[in-house]
């Protein structure tokens, strides 16, 4: 992009969209980290033999921040993320802080091509969070007991999926009046 004088609608379109994904991304995942693992644990008791004690020992123990915490525990204790899906979860959330704190001066120099990677690990990552949630959700309700639970996703996945689609419009439309 050339300076932010001689930036067309069109490219102030695609930053302003892709800003909008990835704010939206991080959202879901948040949504899908902190406070589910709490309601689990809410008001719940559980009985002897069973590898779950309480939210304090289960994940607090496991870092001073709760978000941090709640990823170790996703990651190491129910095994529904890896290494690779929580590294990529920071730099989603390292990559939507410098847009949400500096997109003004960003807009003239934001390279979107860069984040491609990026964008197709949280793809990946987003997919197999939002599968984990449905599970844990409806996975035991003998009505689901058909579903393909290797292929499912949730509502979050779907409506990141969606807003994908969009935002790869948008800049489809923006190549083609070039």
């Amino acid at each position: 992009m050339a300076s932010s004088q001689h930036i067309g609608k069109n490219d102030i379109a695609n930053v302003l969209a892709y800003a909008g994904l990835t704010l939206i991304a991080f959202e879901l995942v948040q949504k899908m980290i902190v406070w589910p693992i709490k309601v689990f644990y809410r008001d719940t008791t559980f009985g002897e033999g069973l590898p779950f004690k309480c939210y304090e020992v289960d994940v607090l123990s496991r870092h001073k921040n709760e978000f941090e915490a709640c990823l170790l525990y996703l990651q190491d204790f129910v095994e529904a993320i890896d290494v690779e899906d929580v590294t990529t979860i920071q730099e989603l959330r390292k990559h939507r802080n410098e847009l949400a704190h500096d997109l003004a001066s960003r807009l003239s120099d934001l390279n979107l091509e860069q984040y491609e990677p990026l964008f197709g690990r949280v793809d990946r990552m987003l997919r197999k969070l939002s599968r984990y949630r449905a599970y844990m959700e409806v996975g035991a309700d003998p009505q689901f007991q058909g579903i393909d639970w290797e292929n499912a996703v949730g509502g979050e996945y779907l409506l990141f999926a969606e807003i994908l689609e969009e935002v790869k419009l948008l800049d489809l439309q923006r190549s083609r009046q070039a």
